[in-house]
Protein backbone atom coordinates (compact mmCIF):
# COMPACT_ATOMS: atom_id res chain seq x y z
CA UNK A 1 0.00 0.00 0.00
CA UNK A 2 1.61 3.18 -1.11
CA UNK A 3 1.60 6.33 1.29
CA UNK A 4 -0.85 8.01 0.02
CA UNK A 5 -3.42 5.05 0.12
CA UNK A 6 -2.55 4.76 3.52
CA UNK A 7 -3.22 8.27 4.01
CA UNK A 8 -6.63 7.71 3.17
CA UNK A 9 -7.53 5.20 4.54
CA UNK A 10 -7.13 6.95 7.94
CA UNK A 11 -8.56 9.63 6.75
CA UNK A 12 -12.17 7.39 5.71
CA UNK A 13 -13.88 7.65 9.11
CA UNK A 14 -15.46 4.47 11.10
CA UNK A 15 -18.38 4.41 12.25
CA UNK A 16 -18.45 2.55 15.78
CA UNK A 17 -20.71 -0.18 16.64
CA UNK A 18 -24.16 1.01 17.83
CA UNK A 19 -24.71 0.56 21.75
CA UNK A 20 -26.88 -1.88 22.91
CA UNK A 21 -30.32 -0.40 24.02
CA UNK A 22 -31.88 -1.16 27.37
CA UNK A 23 -34.25 -3.81 26.34
CA UNK A 24 -31.10 -6.19 25.12
CA UNK A 25 -29.43 -6.45 28.43
CA UNK A 26 -30.24 -8.63 31.19
CA UNK A 27 -31.46 -7.82 34.69
CA UNK A 28 -28.30 -9.09 35.81
CA UNK A 29 -26.28 -6.71 33.34
CA UNK A 30 -28.58 -3.55 33.90
CA UNK A 31 -28.13 -4.21 37.65
CA UNK A 32 -24.44 -4.15 37.41
CA UNK A 33 -24.94 -0.76 35.62
CA UNK A 34 -27.00 1.07 37.89
CA UNK A 35 -24.68 0.22 40.98
CA UNK A 36 -21.59 1.00 39.24
CA UNK A 37 -23.08 3.88 37.98
CA UNK A 38 -24.30 5.05 41.93
CA UNK A 39 -20.99 3.82 43.34
CA UNK A 40 -19.26 6.24 40.83
CA UNK A 41 -21.18 8.84 41.71
CA UNK A 42 -21.22 8.32 45.38
CA UNK A 43 -24.60 7.03 46.00
CA UNK A 44 -23.98 3.09 46.26
CA UNK A 45 -27.27 1.65 47.11
CA UNK A 46 -29.21 3.79 45.59
CA UNK A 47 -32.84 2.47 44.27
CA UNK A 48 -32.58 1.43 40.80
CA UNK A 49 -35.98 3.68 38.90
CA UNK A 50 -38.68 1.24 37.23
CA UNK A 51 -38.90 1.26 33.86
CA UNK A 52 -41.17 3.56 32.53
CA UNK A 53 -40.77 6.06 35.49
CA UNK A 54 -39.91 9.38 34.22
CA UNK A 55 -37.42 11.58 36.30
CA UNK A 56 -39.06 14.88 38.04
CA UNK A 57 -39.05 18.02 35.18
CA UNK A 58 -37.87 21.27 36.83
CA UNK A 59 -39.38 24.31 34.98
CA UNK A 60 -36.85 26.33 32.71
Amino acid sequence: MSPLERLLAEAIPVRPQPATPWGHWTQQQQDEHWAALCNTVGTPGHPRPTRGENAPQTAA
